[in-house]
């Protein structure tokens, strides 16, 4: 029911930014394009999850959402951050991996058009991101690092995970379903591990932590990060290509792996056990 009214949502925001644009607001300016993304997240994410807590979670919303904001998450919050760094370099390895795939001369076609659509969502990404000014960050900001923080972490670990652990009581399963669903949703299959290691650890952070503080925390971090760079980049500050993979030695990347999993399982390994 979740993703039925996931779906319905998006489509009222694509009819919503249709009648925009024949009543002629320009759909394709950045200040529209910034708040229609907005809109999108907040009806597509944000408000099944709310219904699905309404409908059946009424008596124990915080409790279902794990909607614990004490100040001891927000300091395991710190542990999630280090061991995202730490699996960064395996993220980047997965990039140049997935990157890599081919399809064959068969299915050279279907290649050809999934990987022009996933130019077509970086193209969208750099209209938001590519400007220098003050404001241009601060929107940025908002727009691709704490809208999708709050709003994606509140569908795929807040509403999906959660609904998938009480239907098959295992965790790790939980985990990763959601995380390979998470994936998928972005619609880039060129770029689907690196996003499912990432919602793997997201979900991890959030069933460890029990609460949604680290999850969002990280996932902010993690876009915050790309948003900044990129501002630099654009005012001259630094000089790098943002979409370069960090391509680090085997053994350092072997070392930061294991680093991240002991950060993991010292901070946020005893609740992994939780199967309700």
């Amino acid at each position: 029911m979740m993703f039925s009214v996931s779906f319905g949502m998006l489509a009222l925001s694509t009819i919503l930014m249709i009648i925009a644009g024949v009543f002629g607001l320009d759909i394709k300016s950045l200040p529209v394009f910034c708040v229609a993304q907005v809109l999108t997240q907040v009806l597509s994410f944000v408000a099944p999850v709310v219904f699905i807590v309404w409908l059946y979670h009424r008596d124990e919303p915080r409790e279902f959402l794990r909607a614990d904001f004490a100040a001891s998450k927000w300091r395991l919050s710190l542990a999630g951050i280090a061991a995202w760094v730490l699996f960064t370099p395996l993220m980047e390895w997965t990039v140049v991996w997935n990157d890599n795939i081919h399809f064959g001369e068969a299915l050279a076609p279907l290649e050809e058009l999934l990987r022009r659509i996933g130019e077509e969502s970086q193209a969208l990404l750099d209209q938001i991101l590519m400007g220098d000014s003050v404001v241009h960050l601060v929107v940025s900001l908002l727009v691709v690092a704490i809208i999708p923080a709050v709003c994606e972490e509140v569908f795929f670990r807040a509403g999906m995970q959660n609904l998938m652990l009480r239907w098959v009581k295992n965790p790790h399963v939980a985990v990763w379903v959601t995380a390979a669903v998470f994936s998928l949703f972005h619609g880039e299959v060129f770029a689907f591990l690196p996003r499912f290691l990432m919602g793997a650890v997201l979900g991890y952070l959030y069933l460890g932590s029990n609460s949604i503080v680290p999850n969002m925390v990280a996932h902010f971090f993690n876009n915050a990060v790309a948003v900044v760079l990129t501002w630099l980049i654009s005012r001259g500050v630094v000089d790098m290509d943002p979409e370069a993979p960090l391509a680090l030695a085997w053994p350092v990347t072997l070392g930061c792996t294991v680093a991240a999993i002991a950060v993991m399982y010292v901070s946020f390994g005893k609740n992994l056990k939780i199967s309700r």
